[in-house]
């Protein structure tokens, strides 16, 4: 097994989440502190669309047992990511047994 190296806190969406005259807003659950085997700070990039802004795209892996899902936000290292995407298993190539959960993340700055 592959030890934890650090934390994040993971807040999932909360799907169907009324405000307080009954009208549908997006929320989250409160952050949930979770232990995960690596986050990879990734690749930034500046697009050319006029904006000046920076787009930024970690990895982090994770136990088999946690999944996050495609609205979920992740909290690393003092930033705040969006899921991009799906959560995706990964398989060891030479020991099917080693399992583990890889996601990508999102933060979009400007």
């Amino acid at each position: 097994m592959r030890p934890i190296s650090e934390f994040v806190d993971h807040e999932a969406f909360e799907a169907g989440a009324v405000d307080a005259t009954g009208n549908a807003v997006e929320a989250w659950l409160p952050a949930v502190t979770v232990g995960v085997y690596a986050f990879d700070p990734g690749s930034s990039s500046e697009p050319r669309e006029g904006n000046d802004r920076v787009i930024v795209e970690p990895t982090l892996y994770m136990p088999f047992s946690l999944v996050l899902g495609h609205r979920d936000v992740v909290w690393a290292r003092g930033k705040r990511y969006e899921v991009d995407g799906e959560t995706r298993e990964w398989v060891h190539p030479t020991d099917p047994t080693r399992r583990a959960n890889v996601a990508t993340l999102r933060r979009v700055d400007g």
